[in-house]
């Protein structure tokens, strides 16, 4: 299978075409550190949505978990709860930009 994108690379390839203008009222960056192999960073200010592979600096928000994890929420058959983030299932230093994250995208509508 070398070779091809995962459908993780392809989420956020597209995140850019997606964004909806206007819903993050400042600049925002995030970091998705996903299994062992998938990093991604997202900047996002009000106007545009930028995705680049890989970790960036000091990001206002972080999420950590599992690839399947991550497909399980962004395809809206879960929604993230206190427990996951008890549990460890998922961690962030910062739950509620998580939730602008999704307003942007429209995810689980």
């Amino acid at each position: 299978m070398a070779g091809t994108k995962s459908e993780v690379s392809k989420i956020f390839e597209s995140l850019p075409k997606y964004f909806h203008k206007g819903t993050v009222k400042a600049e925002r960056s995030f970091y998705f550190s996903l299994g062992d192999d998938e990093k991604w960073s997202v900047l996002l200010t009000p106007e545009k949505c930028d995705v680049k592979a890989g970790k960036t600096d000091d990001a206002d928000c972080f999420f950590k978990a599992s690839v399947e994890t991550f497909l399980e929420v962004w395809s809206g058959k879960k929604t993230p709860g206190l427990g996951d983030f008890m549990s460890g299932t998922i961690k962030s230093n910062n739950p509620m930009l998580l939730r602008e994250f999704v307003a942007a995208f429209g995810i689980g509508k």
